[in-house]
Formats: structure tokens, sequence, C-alpha cells
């Protein structure tokens, strides 16, 4: 048997041993670093990637929808119905709702017996102003009706017409007086109203005349127009009547105004009044 010398195999073992740690420090080493390389540039670039993002979302600039028209500059289409009703269910400011049909003659039964032939014929009863109105022309209006009218006068003046207001506000007590006073002028009296012996005369003074409280003229955005030249009740057959009502109303909604009673219109109370407009602004009038 062969003996080795101790210190011999010192010498011969001690180089193995450097060489197992030296292998696996280098194992060590290259998971430390392929950790390196796989995990972190993933970190970087999902921050890169969120940066991006938020960048993105504040610098975009704003997306622009091109072929959309918002600015209402084409006036609405109306028949004589349309017109009615929308009058009738508009909504003006600075207007008191009347709930209860104010007095006529002071007869219930001629009243009620007046009220059911006037509301058979289409009328309703309207609501009262509830402000201080601005005199134009003589003529109490709401203020917000002066200065469309004189825009509308103007026009007319630059056309060669003459236009002016007949009547604007009136109130219930006014509306009132003046439909007695073309009752009585009629020849009937109140019991022959109220006995129903005068219904065909009073049929046919509502063609013409209100009774208080159902007359459009308590709101102060209502005007009778008179053109220079022709009597008040011809105004249907005047140069002013075949300019403002041209082109389906055109110059009169351009300046808030529409027919009170156009001509074809079903029902509206009083025979088609020509001379009378109210007004309802432009803004609901322009599509």
């Amino acid at each position: 048997m062969r003996i080795v010398d101790p210190r011999s195999f010192n010498k011969i073992q001690q180089p193995k041993s450097r060489l197992k740690v030296g292998f696996w420090l280098a194992i060590i080493l290259i998971g430390v670093a392929g950790s390196i390389v796989l995990f972190w540039p993933q970190s970087s670039q999902k921050q890169e990637g969120t940066s991006e993002t938020v960048t993105s979302s504040v610098n975009e600039p704003s997306k622009v929808v091109e072929n959309v028209d918002n600015v209402k500059d084409t006036l609405r289409i109306f028949s004589d119905n349309e017109f009615k009703s929308f009058y009738d269910n508009l909504l003006l400011p600075n207007l008191l709702k009347v709930e209860n049909p104010p007095v006529i003659t002071g007869n219930d039964i001629a009243d009620a017996r007046i009220r059911k032939i006037a509301e058979d014929r289409g009328y309703r009863l309207r609501s009262s102003s509830s402000v201080e109105l601005k005199d134009v022309e003589g003529n109490l209006l709401q203020t917000q009706v002066a200065e469309n009218w004189k825009s509308l006068k103007a026009t007319a003046v630059s056309k060669g017409l003459k236009i002016s207001i007949v009547s604007g506000y009136r109130s219930v007590e006014t509306q009132r007086s003046l439909f007695l006073q073309r009752l009585s002028v009629s020849g009937e009296s109140i019991e022959s109203v109220a006995s129903g012996k005068s219904d065909a005369k009073v049929n046919e003074l509502l063609a013409t005349t209100s009774i208080p409280g159902y007359s459009k003229h308590h709101t102060g955005y209502t005007i009778d127009i008179l053109c220079a030249g022709y009597v008040f009740e011809n105004f249907k057959n005047s140069p002013c009547n075949d300019w403002i009502k041209a082109d389906n109303y055109k110059v009169a909604k351009e300046n808030g105004f529409i027919p009170s009673y156009p001509p074809l219109a079903d029902a509206q109370g009083p025979d088609p009044e020509a001379w009378e407009y109210v007004w309802v602004g432009t803004e609901l009038l322009y599509e």
C-alpha cells in the first residue's frame, strides 16, 4: 500500500475546494444578473408606458366634430293651426294665471251663457300681466316687446310702409266695459241674454269682441297694427299685411311676432284678425 503524506494531500485538495467556491459564486452572480435582466426592463417599460399614457391624455388636442351646425339660423315653418297650438302652449314670463272667469254682466245666468258660447267658439282664459308695463306709442306693453317692435317698424319703413300700434295691453275691466258697450249697442238686454233669446246676437258679437278674462291683450304681449292709409278693419287688404305675412310671416318671426289669429286655424274664438300679433320671442322660432 502506498502511503500519502498528509501535507501532500492538503496541497492536492486545496485547488478543488477553491474551484467549487468559485463555481457556486459564479452561479449566484449569474442568477442575480438574470433577475435584473428579467424584471428591471419590464418595470421600466411599464412606468414608461404609464407616463406616455398620462402625457397623451393631458396633451391630446380636443377632438373637433366637423359638419355639425349648432347655430339656430333657420326659421321654423308653421301651419295656421300650429301657430295657434304654439301660442296656447307657450309659457311667457311676467304673467299671472287667471284661475276663475271674471264677472261679465253681473248676472250669473247670463254670464254662464255668454262664456259657454265663447268657449264653444274657441275662446279660453288668458293670463294677465303681473309687472309694470312700458309705454310704447301710447300703449302699454311688456318691456321685451318694445325693442322688437321698433325693429319691425324700422324694417317696414325701409320697405316704404308705415305701421303703428292701435292697441296693446287691455285690463280685464277695460275688456268688460268694451264688451258691455257693444252688447248694449246691439240692442240686447241682460235679461234677454240670460233667457237664451240672444244667443245668436251674442255669438255674432263674439266674432269680433272678446269677453273679460279671455283676451290675449291682457298679457301685454299682444298688439293690433294699423297700416297708414287703410282703416283699421281693412288691414287684411293692405300692403302692410302682404309684407308681414310673406314667406310664412318671415319678417314677423324674425322680430319675435306671430299672427294671433291666423286665417285658417280652427276654433280660435274671434274670427281671424289680420291686424293682431302676439310676441313670443325669437328663440323658439328658429331651428
